[in-house]
């Protein structure tokens, strides 16, 4: 009899050690799939930091476009390039990482051309009427918002399908409703 107790107890902390071991295997993996979480908006964050960055200096350029403020859009873009070139892809999930550098590379460019013509009608409008450079202008950021979209979408849904695959959700970036606001002035 006291075999069969001691065989008893034996296969109860078996089952036991077996029920533990599992109940750590899971609250290790649920450890692991929040650090994970925690780790992917901590990424999500810092590359929507470094574009609000760029964005500021785009609102800047906006509301007082000078040779400074396009230098600023310039030198945030690269900036921000250069940190994005530092950060390795996820979990090799490299999709939002190629967008973003596509975008930021695209805010760079347009202070090249785009802005810089723009710039450069504002400061000779003495050679122009007030309708010819208001049609410039319309034409050029005509031209920045057709070659932006794709960019712009392709980032977007990089970006929810990373937040989806990390399970968090996204939320508005307060820079939106600052760029609305400065259309409408």
């Amino acid at each position: 009899m006291q075999e069969i107790w001691r065989q008893v107890r034996i296969t109860s902390k078996i089952i036991f050690m077996k029920h533990l071991f599992i109940f750590c295997l899971l609250l290790i993996t649920s450890f692991s799939i929040y650090a994970k979480s925690e780790d992917a908006i901590a990424y999500n964050d810092k590359i929507v930091s470094e574009q609000t960055k760029i964005g500021e200096a785009i609102l800047a350029f906006s509301t007082n476009p000078n040779d400074f403020s396009l230098t600023q859009i310039r030198t945030q873009a690269e900036n921000s390039l250069g940190v994005l070139n530092g950060m390795k892809p996820m979990d090799g999930n490299k999709d939002f990482l190629v967008a973003a550098k596509a975008l930021f590379k695209f805010y760079a460019g347009i202070t090249k051309n785009e802005y810089k013509k723009i710039l450069e009608l504002i400061q000779e409008k003495d050679k122009y009427t007030s309708e010819q450079i208001t049609a410039k202008i319309n034409e050029l950021t005509e031209s920045i918002s057709k070659k932006e979209v794709p960019l712009d979408e392709q980032f977007k849904d990089a970006q929810v399908a990373f937040a989806k695959k990390y399970n968090f959700t996204l939320r508005k970036n307060d820079l939106e409703e600052k760029f609305k606001d400065a259309k409408e002035e």
